[in-house]
């Protein structure tokens, strides 16, 4: 796969992990609005996997929420997420990953593993996943509420 070649490209390109969607379907807040809408962001298939996990708890929740609009919020994220089919990451990219994160949360690796394969920064709501691979010198790794910091100031 080849990776986001200019600058520009790379500031608007993000991997984002499940907890981000999970927590952007639930919230309908619109920071996740902007956040789809202004930005590439790009998944891992097992992405889907881990939703589909959590899908009763999510359900529970969503009870709270107009259905109308817990659905077309719920279609306006996912129209905006690149989701990337596992057998697109190298065999490199996932070993390295698997390094990284082996002490830290081997449930991540496809997360690390697809911002490795595009060389794109990965946004995560996890701090844990956050501290870990930042102690490992791991630079291209952002808390999402860093971001939104960001996106502010």
């Amino acid at each position: 796969m080849q990776n986001i070649s200019t600058e520009e490209q790379v500031e608007n390109h993000f991997v984002v992990d499940v907890n981000i969607i999970f927590s952007g379907v639930l919230s309908r807040k619109g920071i996740y609005k902007k956040l789809f809408k202004e930005y590439t962001l790009y998944t891992p298939d097992f992405a889907l996997i881990e939703l589909s996990k959590y899908r009763e708890i999510i359900l529970k929740k969503a009870r709270k929420i107009n259905r109308d609009d817990f659905r077309d919020f719920t279609l306006f994220l996912f129209s905006k997420i690149i989701v990337v089919p596992d057998y697109m990451i190298s065999d490199e990219s996932y070993r390295s990953a698997e390094k990284l994160l082996a002490s830290i949360d081997k449930k991540d690796v496809a997360y690390l593993a697809l911002a490795t394969e595009l060389d794109l920064v990965l946004l995560t709501r996890d701090k844990h996943l956050y501290e870990g691979l930042r102690s490992k010198g791991y630079e291209k790794v952002q808390l999402f509420e860093d971001f939104v910091e960001d996106l502010s100031d």
